[in-house]
């Protein structure tokens, strides 16, 4: 039921359905968007949380604020130009949908800052739920004047730290506790953008807005971080290009990594000298492939056969094993690595590639679905990060980077955890079979074909 087209299923044909089930074992903030060409980036997408138990009281649950970048031109008509010119310029972000229209703002502006429903009251604290879902994006999340306690990364509790700003990567989640201990009055929240990772060009006004009970209600004017500033010859940009620390995340129910039965590594690059004169993204040499209409785990149950598409980034993988997994690359660019299936253990990220000296945390390293593979080091060299999973959920599970033109070019592999038991987890192979057999005939009417990775 993990809804990536080629993968877990065929691409849904128009006029037809499908209903996911799942049972809802791990808890906290997350999200459903679709896994077809750049879609979840163009709106379909929404949150999803699942309760459960929190690592530090709250008075109030103030809900979830999603911060996403956005443009005038289209994902689609921009991922055509990222094909041929690579990294592309955002206009803005959006909180929960809105801000103001950076295009005029100065003239007569129009569109909203989000402003928090629920009015701080002095003395009480106040529970979020964090997202990004950003197409290429990273961001500083704070609120002027305030610190806050951080108590989840996606789906792990961990123990509670404070901070003033928090490092979100795209795909990521966090849950936190602000306390309302300031003045009353009305303060801005912010999602600045980290323009060292990729550019958006009203980097630092990405705003909404919190109101105290009592307060005058006005447009605040309270005073934004100072960041450190690298001279671009626009002004600056942000210095930096970074995900939380990774000693902050620290796991509540404590875990430890065993030695690895299986280490899949990758060396990462990009090229556009392929015959298509397109850039695509390489692991080892090998661009991302999937068939919307031949899904992987459509043949297994059909045919215990693996599609070939993917060439060696399908990796088949035991039960009851450790596979860890190594992402270097020597290009200056970071990347959020996503795994589906799973919370990973990361066990390590740095500058550089990896190497035999590398430290690996392996007593309780930080659990997540998300981690940044940092990039764009002290010397304008790459970076690498070491993940570890236990193959204990049979299926088929993606990897990839999180930025959307990435995905699209090929920047993914796929799991085959446990094949010989994958089919016993099926338990309606006619919904499976239905999806690709109404799809195959209509893509072949309309002419449909896969022009990207296919995820």
């Amino acid at each position: 039921m993990d809804g990536v087209v080629g993968l877990t299923q065929c691409a849904l044909a128009p006029g037809h359905s499908m209903t996911y089930r799942w049972i809802a074992e791990s808890y906290g903030f997350s999200w459903y968007h679709s896994h077809l060409t750049l879609q979840a980036y163009e709106g379909l997408f929404g949150p999803m949380y699942i309760h459960g138990p929190k690592s530090a009281d709250y008075d109030v649950d103030a809900g979830h604020l999603i911060i996403n970048d956005w443009s005038h031109i289209t994902p689609d008509d921009m991922y055509n130009d990222a094909q041929v010119a690579g990294v592309r310029t955002m206009d803005t972000g959006l909180i929960n949908g809105m801000n103001i229209n950076p295009l005029i703002k100065d003239v007569e502006p129009t569109g909203q800052r989000y402003t928090v429903p629920t009015e701080f009251v002095p003395g009480k604290k106040y529970l979020f739920q964090l997202l990004n879902s950003a197409i290429q994006s990273t961001y500083k999340f704070y609120i002027d004047g305030h610190k806050f306690t951080v108590i989840a990364a996606d789906f792990v509790p961990i123990e509670p730290y404070e901070t003033t700003v928090l490092s979100i990567n795209i795909g990521q989640r966090y849950e936190i506790i602000v306390e309302a201990d300031q003045e009353v009055g009305d303060y801005f929240l912010r999602f600045d953008n980290q323009n060292a990772c990729a550019t958006t060009t009203n980097s630092d006004d990405i705003r909404g807005i919190i109101h105290y009970a009592g307060s005058p209600g006005l447009t605040p004017n309270s005073t934004a971080h100072t960041y450190p500033r690298k001279d671009n010859g626009a002004g600056g940009i942000l210095g930096t290009c970074e995900d939380e620390p990774l000693a902050s995340l620290v796991p509540i129910l404590k875990k430890s990594v065993s030695s690895p039965h299986q280490t899949v590594q990758h060396d990462v690059a990009v090229s556009n000298s392929n015959g298509i004169n397109l850039y695509r993204w390489y692991l080892d040499g090998t661009t991302f492939q999937a068939n919307w209409g031949d899904a992987t785990l459509y043949s297994i149950v059909n045919n215990d056969t693996i599609p070939t598409y993917s060439g060696d980034l399908a990796i088949s993988t035991s039960l009851g094993e450790w596979v860890y997994v190594i992402i270097e690359s020597p290009v200056p660019l970071g990347h959020p690595i996503h795994l589906h299936g799973h919370d990973f253990y990361v066990l390590a990220a740095g500058y550089g590639n990896y190497g035999s000296g590398t430290a690996l945390n392996l007593d309780n390293p930080p659990r997540r679905d998300v981690a940044f593979m940092p990039g764009d080091g002290p010397t304008g060299q790459g970076g690498h990060l070491v993940i570890a999973f236990f193959t204990d959920n049979p299926g088929v599970w993606l990897m990839h980077c999180h930025i959307g033109w990435h995905v699209a070019m090929g920047f993914a592999l796929q799991f085959i955890e446990g094949q010989e038991q994958i089919k016993d987890t099926v338990t309606d192979t006619c919904m499976l079979n239905d999806v690709c057999n109404n799809w195959r005939p209509w893509a072949h009417e309309k002419g449909i074909w896969v022009d990207d990775s296919g995820v």
